[in-house]
């Protein structure tokens, strides 16, 4: 996206500078026409005939043609006798075509007949209007590399800063999964010591502490599961294994799977699938992670008798599958930041049970879909009617094709 942007932007200065550069070139065309050439004519070819009116390509082509005159004449000073004649009847050829080509300025007074001084001013008047002819394209060119490099400069600085926040990004990450490993490791270890040291005599404490210890070993287990699938994604070789499936089955088979888990937290569960089928490409397994990601997120946090809905509306070409909940928004500030690895408060690292991991994998397998994820909250949730009467809803955005 930011090189096709690039792309425009250099193209739409490209031809704004292309006409002012056009535009200045006619001017400075006109004045040597009009000014310059008759001064010029006048002073060393004063029998030519007919007026000049000459266009910018003639003007560029008759001075080459006057400078390898010039060049010639040059040259012939530092020949042999010999040589010089022959040199000077192919400067009278040279002129003979220059007088074919541009009649206008056609004279019976050739550059070898004049004295050394006319010539060598002849030459400098000649490279100036050269120099000014290609002056506006000499001064569009360099604005043009001006432009570019700083857009490129931008670009790297941008990819620089980027780096620079993913580097961030990932120290922070591995900081959230030291402490969140460190935290149920320490209770591990404290439990298991008070026990292998005899310290529980209690046959009821022990089986609490063993209790503690298994369910803080799956926490940790889930926790590495997580960071694997979520690592795994990002790598160079993983590639999604794209089949034709229903999506309209799928969600419901996810539906079914985490029903249970909605009844136990105490939630009601409302399903919106339509009976058709509505086929498309996708990963299924990954696919279903991301629907059960987003509907064990929903239970997870929100309160006990809080609605959720697992919905799927259409609009023309386009599906939105949304997994929506009528708990309390989150705020802003949380919902800028809410896919992003380890993007929880600091008040539910303890309790909220989740790792944080769960949203940046789902946005990352939608993505490699070619699809998006986002959150919406009220009032924006009333884009979609189905769950217009929810508080907010994550929207998984696709186009079937």
């Amino acid at each position: 996206m930011r090189e096709e942007k690039l792309q425009w932007f250099l193209i739409k200065k490209f031809i704004q500078i292309l006409l002012i550069v056009s535009l200045a070139a006619y001017g400075i065309t006109m004045f040597i026409n009009r000014m310059v050439w008759p001064i010029v004519l006048d002073e060393f070819f004063p029998e030519h005939h007919g007026t000049v009116m000459l266009g910018g390509t003639d003007i560029l082509f008759l001075v080459i043609l006057i400078l390898f005159l010039l060049l010639i004449r040059a040259l012939q000073m530092f020949l042999p006798v010999g040589a010089r004649e022959s040199m000077q009847w192919l400067g009278e050829q040279m002129q003979g075509f220059f007088s074919n080509l541009f009649p206008q300025l056609k004279t019976d007074i050739t550059v070898f007949q004049m004295d050394r001084t006319d010539t060598f001013f002849l030459f400098l008047i000649v490279l100036a209007i050269a120099f000014v002819v290609l002056l506006p394209y000499l001064i569009g060119a360099g604005f043009f590399a001006r432009i570019t490099i700083r857009e490129f400069r931008k670009i790297q600085e941008e990819r620089e800063a980027e780096e620079r926040e993913y580097d961030r990004k990932r120290n922070l990450m591995l900081s959230d999964i030291a402490h969140d490993l460190r935290t149920p490791m320490t209770t591990v270890n404290g439990y298991a010591k008070a026990l292998a040291d005899g310290m529980v005599a209690d046959e009821d404490k022990q089986q609490q502490y063993l209790r503690a210890i298994q369910n803080k070993a799956f926490r940790m287990n889930n926790l590495i599961n997580l960071l694997f699938e979520y690592v795994k994604l990002d790598s160079e070789g993983f590639s999604l294994d794209k089949k034709e499936l229903d999506l309209c089955e799928l969600l419901r088979e996810n539906a079914a799977l985490i029903y249970s888990d909605a009844e136990s937290a105490g939630m009601e569960l409302e399903i919106d699938i339509p009976d058709e089928r509505i086929m498309l490409m996708a990963d299924s397994i990954q696919l279903s992670r991301v629907v059960t990601n987003l509907l064990t997120n929903a239970i997870r946090h929100n309160d006990r008798g809080t609605r959720i809905g697992l919905i799927l509306e259409q609009d023309l070409d386009d599906v939105y599958v949304l997994v929506a909940d009528s708990g309390e928004m989150i705020p802003d500030d949380q919902a800028e930041n809410l896919f992003e690895p380890f993007a929880r408060g600091d008040q539910s690292r303890g309790t909220g049970g989740g790792s944080g991991l769960g949203l940046s994998i789902a946005r990352k397998v939608v993505e490699m879909h070619g699809w998006e994820l986002k959150l919406v909250q009220q009032p924006a949730v009333q884009r979609y009617w189905k769950a217009e009467r929810y508080s907010k809803a994550f929207v998984v955005c696709i186009r079937c094709v």
